[in-house]
C-alpha cells in the first residue's frame, strides 16, 4: 500500500476515500467480497465522493483502486438475478435502471478535472473496466486480468465502455475483445496499449505513487487545463454513445439469451447454448 502521509479517511457506503495531506486521494472500491462488483449503492455513492474530491482544492491527484484481490468485477449479477422470474419480473429495479441509463458513474472521471490514475489490483471486466479506462491513466499489478464481460452475459458494453475501448485500443482490438469476451493478461493489456505499464502485485501502490509524484511536481494550473483540453471535445461522443448502450441494453435484457445467461451465471453452471432471441 502507498505510506501514510497523514489525512483523512472517509467512509461512503461501499466505497472508501482517503485523503492524504500531500495532496493525494485514494478512492477505494471497497465490495470486496464480490470482487469490488458494482452495486446500486456504489452507483449511487460514486458521484457524491468525486463531487467531494472535486470541491477539495487540496486534492492534486486521485487514485482508484480496488479493496482486497480485485479492482471491480462488473455489474453485480446477482442483483441482476433479483430481477428475474416472478410478479416483478417485468419491472426494472433499481440496479438495472441504472444500468439502462449509463448512469451515474460512466463519465465522473473524466469530468473531475484533477489527474486520475486507476491503481489495478486484479480482475477488471464488465462496468470495472469501463471505470478504469475512463480514468486518465492506468497501471496494473501483474495478477491483473481485462474482459468485456457484458457480452458473456447476453448484454451490450456499458457505462460508456462502447466509446472509451476503442478510443484506448482501437477499433479492431475493441471490438475483438467485445466480441469473444475474451479475458486477457495484464501483459497483453500493456501490448495493446489498456495500461501504461505492468508492475508486480506487491509494488503496484509504490509505482502508482511514483508517477503521482511527478505529477505533483508540475504546475497545478497546467496539469488542470491539460486534462480539461484533452477530456472537453469528447463529452458529446461520449453521451451518445452512452445512450446507444441504453438502448442495446433495454433490447438484450429482455432476450431469453439473458435470463438463461444470468441463471447460469448464479447457479456457477457453465454458458448456456445461446438461441438468439
Amino acid at each position: 500500500m502507498i505510506a501514510m502521509t497523514g489525512g483523512e479517511v472517509m467512509a461512503y457506503e461501499d466505497l472508501l476515500l482517503e485523503k492524504r495531506e500531500d495532496g493525494v486521494a485514494i478512492l477505494t472500491l471497497n465490495v470486496p467480497e464480490k470482487l469490488n462488483a458494482i452495486t446500486s449503492t456504489m452507483s449511487e455513492n460514486l458521484p457524491l465522493a468525486t463531487d467531494e474530491l472535486a470541491k477539495d482544492d487540496n486534492v492534486r491527484v486521485v487514485i482508484v483502486t480496488g479493496a482486497g484481490r480485485g479492482f471491480c468485477s462488473g455489474a453485480d449479477v446477482s442483483m441482476m438475478a433479483g430481477g428475474l422470474g416472478g410478479a416483478d419480473a417485468g419491472i426494472p429495479s433499481r440496479h438495472q435502471r441504472l444500468r439502462v441509463t449509463g448512469e451515474p458513474h460512466y463519465d465522473v472521471f473524466p469530468k473531475l478535472e484533477k489527474p486520475v490514475i486507476a491503481a489495478i489490483n486484479g480482475p477488471c471486466v464488465g462496468g470495472g473496466l469501463s471505470l478504469a479506462v475512463s480514468c486518465d491513466i492506468r497501471i496494473a499489478s501483474e495478477s491483473a486480468r481485462f474482459g468485456v464481460a457484458q457480452v458473456a452475459r447476453a448484454l451490450v458494453p456499458d457505462y460508456g465502455l462502447t466509446y472509451y475501448l476503442p478510443v484506448v485500443v482501437g477499433m479492431s482490438k475493441a471490438l475483438e475483445l467485445m466480441y469473444t469476451a475474451e479475458l486477457i493478461s495484464a501483459a497483453e493489456a500493456e501490448r495493446i496499449g489498456l495500461v501504461s505499464k505492468v508492475v508486480p502485485h506487491g509494488e503496484l501502490m509504490s509505482a502508482v505513487d511514483e508517477l503521482v509524484q511527478k505529477i505533483l511536481a508540475q504546475p497545478p494550473v497546467s496539469v488542470l487545463f491539460s486534462k480539461r483540453m484533452v477530456w472537453r471535445s469528447r463529452f458529446d461522443d461520449l453521451a451518445r454513445q452512452a445512450d446507444m448502450e441504453s438502448w442495446g441494453t433495454r433490447i438484450c435484457s429482455q432476450t431469453e439469451d439473458f435470463r438463461a445467461s444470468v441463471e447460469a451465471f448464479m447457479n456457477r453452471q457453465p454458458p448456456p447454448k445461446y438461441k438468439g432471441y
